[in-house]
């Protein structure tokens, strides 16, 4: 599978099922990972925490959920509008 097909997956309807469930997860386990003693005993926890980490996962989340595939990103490749010539 090439990054482009995965990509267009992404994009579709089972894609966006996907995306809206692993960011659900994400949001969910955020309170329940911080909980973690050894975590939290870590210095990376303890940055993790210090910084609002939750608040950094929450956000993440929200980008994984509103991804929209870009497509081809070269400059004249988005679509062709036809317009008719003015009289």
């Amino acid at each position: 599978m090439s990054v482009e097909e995965f990509l267009s997956f992404l994009d579709s309807p089972a894609g966006r099922r996907l995306r809206r469930v692993v960011a659900t997860g994400m949001i969910v386990s955020v309170p329940l990972v911080m909980r973690i003693p050894g975590l939290r005993r870590s210095p990376i926890g303890r940055a993790v925490e210090l910084v609002g980490g939750a608040a950094l996962v929450v956000r993440l989340a929200e980008a994984v959920r509103d991804w929209e595939h870009a497509g081809d990103a070269r400059p004249g490749s988005g679509p062709v509008i036809d317009v008719p010539p003015s009289t």
